[in-house]
């Protein structure tokens, strides 16, 4: 609580001060550096609006990233980036590092999709924010949207169906959202959405209980002569236990005071009641309820005497959750509450413009009460810079430099984290390389997990390697005149990391087991032809991996389980006067189920079409997408079945 206090006194001495007094002159920008290091995937309000998919994790996937999922719709989904997952994937929301203190994760589909204004995707562990220190596999920001000048209310229903004539409508999912003024300086963005998930769609197993793969609907085999062979054994079966109902609702208010400082005071609720199944051959299934809420404040002051733009945020993340089996062997309850505090400073136009340098400080105390972790605080926190520095002839230097740490009850962590990355730039090319430190800390879940003969180890150490990248891009290739133009932008980044002291859960409890060694390459590709009527995108990784703990001779030199060697995506769209059309193949490969690589997931391709009529009378957009259109049979996790195909109908209606 002092913790808290303290806080709130540093916000209130910021905005007693600039109330005072609103003439603030901005101070004139002037920079030459151009371009970061760190190269980012960038998704727009209107690429959301436009895909019209239910949750963030479909758009990531789309990104040509790895996405783990545990179901259908509202169940367990984590992204996996360059072979990381969980909490080194850092999530972060205007400024807030977001991902739970319990198990380091972040719930993808607590965010209302209607509600985001801009995502951001990094990959690796070479970052320039200052917003937090954690990233090893990447980081996902995401803004929320906070400002609209006209007012408008809007609405958006669809229907989905599996094609399962016991339950012709699976699911609804309903949004309404409004914005606008509500003075010449105060404006309001609040958005609510309810959503209904029976997910009993189709899948089948074949004569041994295991699950078929393939397309349309079958198991795919190999005959002696070498031919791919469809095939038709197997039973039919209809999901029965991944139902789910969950909402949302955000509001922020956002108030203008003086020469562009302001305020802003938001909310972001979720709530879930989930059928959670287990794998298609247990019988332990579970129902599961998730309580979310994001409570902020938010004081931005550009031009702090003609020299910085300063930001503070403080939040409050309160995350619920119960858990109870069906067979009644495992019952718990989650209480986390943490207090988080951001402050960052960004210097404008030091040493004649040929200097950028930005500060942060990142604070935060956690309350846990767990059924399997008890009652734990921790406090923990992020001393950040970044300096970017013009040397001339095309080239510029960034130095992110940061300290963090972390105390639980008696076990404390403290790490350095030196990054250093260049950029040489020259007309439409860039080359950009960088060398990096990695470093995550245990979670509480890690310390102190006991449940199910499964023990956390208060003796942990942290995970920690290097990393480097080098990345070439090209940016703006313009080809043609008139109606034959075209514009292209693509790039692509090699990659290696060595990460040691893994943290694994072993046959009884957590231990820093294992190191590995990881090479590979994301790309990236984008085109629009015909003055944009046809665009194409693609993006995707390659990636080798081997672990390198010679303790044990069964997984030496093996890949790690669950990292495909190739994931990618393929997007086009064409843009009619009548509407749109976008057709998406994502490609998964081959995934070890075990680290000693002795069996394996085969590859799927998932082909998605959606289509969107132009507006009617400025008011109306119906639209439809078919998800799976192959109808592939295929399992992300071990043993967790996945919807086939189906189609989702909508309309969107502005009431003004």
């Amino acid at each position: 609580m002092k913790h808290f206090l303290f806080f709130i006194s540093i916000l209130s001495f910021n905005f007693l001060i600039f109330a005072q007094d609103e003439r603030i002159v901005l101070p004139d920008i002037t920079t030459y550096i151009y371009s970061s290091a760190e190269q980012k995937i960038v998704i727009t309000k209107e690429d959301i609006e436009e895909a019209h998919y239910e949750n963030i994790s479909e758009l990531v996937e789309r990104c040509g990233i790895q996405m783990l999922w545990y179901g259908p719709y509202g169940l367990d989904s984590k992204a996996s980036i360059r072979g990381f997952t969980d909490e080194t994937v850092r999530v972060v929301i205007d400024g807030i590092c977001v991902n739970n203190a319990q198990h380091g994760k972040f719930d993808l589909s607590s965010i209302n999709l209607a509600a985001v204004e801009k995502i951001e995707i990094v990959r690796g562990g070479f970052t320039e924010g200052v917003e937090d220190e954690g990233s090893v596999a990447g980081v996902i920001y995401i803004t929320m949207k906070k400002l609209e000048l006209k007012k408008s209310l809007n609405t958006d229903l669809s229907l989905k169906t599996f094609f399962n004539p016991d339950l012709p409508l699976d699911s609804g999912f309903g949004k309404i959202s409004f914005a606008g003024p509500l003075s010449e300086k105060t404006f309001l963005n609040t958005s609510a959405t309810f959503n209904y998930a029976g997910n009993e769609y189709f899948y089948k197993l074949t004569k041994t209980s295991s699950l078929c793969d393939g397309a349309f609907g079958g198991a795919v085999t190999i005959g002696e002569d070498g031919k791919l062979y469809q095939g038709k054994e197997g039973t039919r079966r209809t999901e029965k236990n991944a139902r789910v109902i969950d909402g949302h609702a955000n509001a922020y208010l956002t108030h203008y005071f003086g020469n562009g400082n302001y305020f802003c005071f938001g909310d972001i609720f979720y709530g879930g009641y989930k059928n959670t199944p287990d794998a298609v051959n247990s019988k332990n299934q579970g129902l599961q309820q998730d309580y979310n809420n994001n409570l902020s404040f938010s004081l931005w002051n550009p031009g702090v005497a003609e020299l910085f733009n300063l930001k503070n945020n403080i939040v409050w993340l309160c995350n619920n959750r119960f858990y109870e089996t069906f067979s009644g062997t495992e019952n718990s309850r989650h209480f986390i509450n943490t207090i988080k505090y951001t402050g960052t400073a960004d210097f404008t136009s030091l040493a004649g413009g040929h200097l950028q340098q930005t500060a942060g400080l990142s604070a935060d105390f956690t309350n846990l009460e767990s059924t399997n972790d008890g009652n734990h605080i921790q406090f923990s926190g992020v001393i950040k810079e970044t300096s970017k520095i013009a040397a001339g002839g095309g080239w510029s230097f960034s130095i992110p430099l940061a300290a963090k740490f972390c105390v639980n009850d008696n076990n404390a962590n403290f790490a350095f984290v030196p990054k250093a990355g260049t950029v040489w730039k020259r007309g439409l090319w860039q080359i950009s390389t960088d060398v990096y430190r990695m470093v995550q800390f245990p979670n509480m879940d890690d310390l102190f997990w006991e449940g199910v003969g499964f023990h956390g180890n208060p003796d942990l150490i942290p995970e920690s390697g290097w990393g480097a990248d080098l990345g070439f891009l090209i940016n703006g290739i313009s080809a043609g005149t008139g109606n034959r133009q075209s514009l292209m932008n693509g790039g692509l980044t090699l990659f290696t990391d060595y990460y040691k002291d893994k943290i694994k859960w072993g046959t009884n409890k957590a231990e820093n087991l294992s190191s590995a060694f990881y090479f590979g390459l994301d790309f990236n590709f984008e085109a629009e032809f015909f003055q944009g009527f046809w665009s194409l995108a693609l993006n995707g990784e390659y990636l080798y991996n081997r672990l390198l703990d010679k303790s044990s001779k069964y997984t030496y030199g093996k890949r790690i389980m669950w990292t495909p060697d190739f994931v990618c995506n393929l997007t086009t769209a064409l843009h009619f006067d009548i509407g749109d059309i976008s057709l998406s193949a994502t490609y998964t490969g081959r995934r070890y189920t075990d680290n000693m690589n002795l069996y394996y997931l085969k590859p799927y391709v998932l082909v998605n079409l959606s289509a969107q009529g132009a507006p009617i009378h400025n008011k109306i957009i119906p639209y439809l997408k078919v998800d799976n259109l192959l109808n592939w049979q295929y399992q992300s996790v071990e043993g967790f079945s996945m919807p086939g195909i189906s189609l989702t109908i909508g309309c969107k209606y502005s009431v003004f």
